[in-house]
């Protein structure tokens, strides 16, 4: 059980005392601990089909999907095509194609938790702010960097029926976290906390909605 609270102060000085160079060297090891079993499904999927691991993982999913629906022209056509694309000799020897682009997707979990961590808090920072959050933004990043703990458990997706499970738990412990981390430093109410958490997610949300339709609009338009 994570303690949010001690492990904020845990010299109990009444502040936060971690900083956020700590929190990201934090999330950078979390990063890499979370992405070890995936980085063994990639380096196994690249090396048995001997092309890179997008490549291979591409042509498995279509043919996934044309398995599930067997005797559609489209998709058998697909998943041919894909398996034809797989089973092109790459410039690099097929094991070390494999091994380095699982290398590079080993590397990217950290750098991609700590881009979502840095972007998002950023939007939330500023809308806590405006909402009467008077805390620095090296104060908030620091305690936001432990909502990545419970991420460790996304780690597990590749295993069949647990993954999935482990990455839904995970994301709502992680949101809980935030938000307890966003109350703690922030000292704003829970309205005020969950708002300026969830219309960062609402607006990015609406945005494909939006574009679809402007575009449709200019489209009757220019008609």
């Amino acid at each position: 059980r994570l303690n949010l609270v001690d492990a904020l102060d845990p010299f109990e000085r009444g502040a936060v005392t971690v900083s956020m160079r700590q929190g990201i060297g934090m999330i950078v090891v979390l990063g890499l601990i979370a992405g070890i079993i995936p980085l063994i499904a990639n380096l196994w999927l690249g090396i048995s089909m001997g092309t890179a691991v997008p490549v291979a993982a591409m042509a498995t999913a279509l043919a996934d999907l044309a398995a599930a629906y067997t005797g559609n022209p489209a998709a058998d056509q697909v998943a041919n095509s894909a398996g034809m694309m797989a089973g092109i000799e790459p410039r690099l020897p097929g094991f070390l194609a494999a091994l380095l682009s699982a290398l590079g997707m080993w590397i990217n979990w950290p750098l991609g938790w700590l881009a979502n961590w840095m972007i998002y808090g950023t939007v939330v920072a500023g809308l806590a702010r405006l909402l009467g959050a008077e805390s620095r933004l090296q104060t908030y990043f620091a305690a936001t960097s432990f909502a990545a703990v419970p991420l460790l458990l996304t780690g597990l997706n590749p295993i069949p029926f647990i993954g999935p499970l482990a990455v839904i738990g995970a994301s709502v412990w992680a949101a809980i976290l935030y938000y307890k981390a966003v109350r703690l430093v922030t000292g704003l109410d829970p309205m005020r906390t969950l708002l300026s958490m969830f219309v960062p997610v609402v607006a990015v949300a609406a945005i494909p909605t939006l574009l679809v339709l402007a575009g449709t609009l200019w489209v009757v338009i220019a008609r």
